[in-house]
């Protein structure tokens, strides 16, 4: 039994260091209240104000270390514990109030205005300590709230990132196979087109094999990737389709998501350049703004009026937002907007990453 009581030393040490862990805002906040009590008792009071000053303190801090000792909030019944913790710290308050002002026997002779004043030590106490108790809720729901959000957020990401580990393992089949054929065909044809073509099939497999299995790569390997891509439908579809590429070489090192800009380029290919039979410009380029790293591409084909329902947030676009928003939450932004005079234009913008 000995070695039982010794054991339970420490714990109890530590709880009653425990209540004299205040952060400076609550205790000073305490220290307001109490002294505001002690202004409300000052006015039927014909001493100095140092009396109820002492009072209010000698209560309201006691208290105040008692619920801090007993923390009530994470215990299974929190009201009872608390309703105890006032309760101790309010006759605790008495106890050192007597001791610092009056004599043993004023108090054996006033001893039921002593009792009257734990009492009402225990109700204000208990009043405040449940003002702290539900804010002290509300800010931990808010933190599990933010937490659970930011956990959703992290599993978002991860499975945006699976999903495109997917989608670049395809690398695009179809358009592979077109442009094998438009090789075999033109080695039969046009044997000096048929080896620019392969030297830009073998451009692009250069760049987009290596992101495979990458996370992240920067905005000058995907500009290469968007280059090659463009050129090859140049060979394919002629003098239907003029692009352009404006990167400034000081952002070709910046961080950038892999296959964001094709999937860009693809689209204004697809909604833009083949359904019109003059088809038209892509425009690929890329600047600084603020603390933000803007990349457009902008078409000059057939507009925003032959994409998809819903404003022209089809799949690759739709993924394009889904990603911006698993990467980089309300930093990361997505438009796309018609241009003058014809065509559309799609704007990502990434938080600058300094160096």
């Amino acid at each position: 039994m000995r070695a039982m009581s010794d054991a339970n030393l420490p714990s109890v040490w530590h709880a009653l260091r425990r209540g004299l862990d205040f952060k400076w805002t609550t205790l000073l906040l305490i220290l307001a209240i109490n002294t505001g009590i002690a202004a409300l008792l000052w006015i039927d009071d014909t001493r100095p104000f140092w009396h109820p000053l002492i009072t209010a303190h000698s209560y309201g801090i006691l208290i105040a270390y008692c619920v801090n000792v007993a923390q009530p909030w994470d215990r299974a019944k929190p009201i009872r514990a608390l309703v105890a913790a006032v309760g101790v710290g309010a006759v605790l308050g008495v106890l050192l109030i007597i001791a610092i002002k009056y004599p043993l026997s004023y108090v054996q002779e006033r001893l039921p205005f002593f009792a009257y004043n734990v009492i009402a030590a225990w109700g204000n106490g208990l009043l405040i300590s449940l003002m702290f108790y539900v804010k002290f809720r509300e800010t931990r729901a808010a933190a599990a709230l933010h937490k659970a959000e930011a956990e959703r957020h992290l599993l978002s990401k991860q499975a945006v990132e699976a999903e495109l580990k997917v989608m670049q393992a395809q690398v695009e089949p179809h358009f592979l196979f077109n442009t094998l054929a438009s090789v075999q065909y033109l080695v039969e044809t046009d044997p000096v087109q048929a080896s620019r073509l392969l030297g830009h099939l073998i451009g692009y497999l250069r760049a987009a094999l290596p992101q495979l299995r990458a996370a992240s790569t920067t905005l000058g390997r995907e500009v290469e990737l968007a280059r090659e891509y463009l050129s090859i439908l140049k060979m394919r579809i002629g003098p239907r389709l003029v692009f352009d590429v404006d990167v400034p070489a000081e952002l070709r090192d910046h961080p950038f998501p892999p296959n964001l800009l094709i999937s860009l380029v693809e689209n204004a290919i697809k909604h833009g350049i083949e359904p019109t039979a003059a088809g038209g410009t892509v425009y690929v380029s890329a600047h600084r703004d603020g603390d933000a790293l803007v990349v457009s591409v902008t078409d000059t084909g057939h507009g925003l009026a032959t994409a998809s329902p819903n404003g022209g947030a089809g799949v690759g676009l739709t993924n394009v937002r889904e990603r911006l928003a698993a990467l980089y939450g309300p930093r990361g932004r997505f438009t796309l907007e018609p241009a003058e005079p014809t065509g559309a234009r799609a704007v990502l913008a990434l938080p600058f990453e300094t160096t």
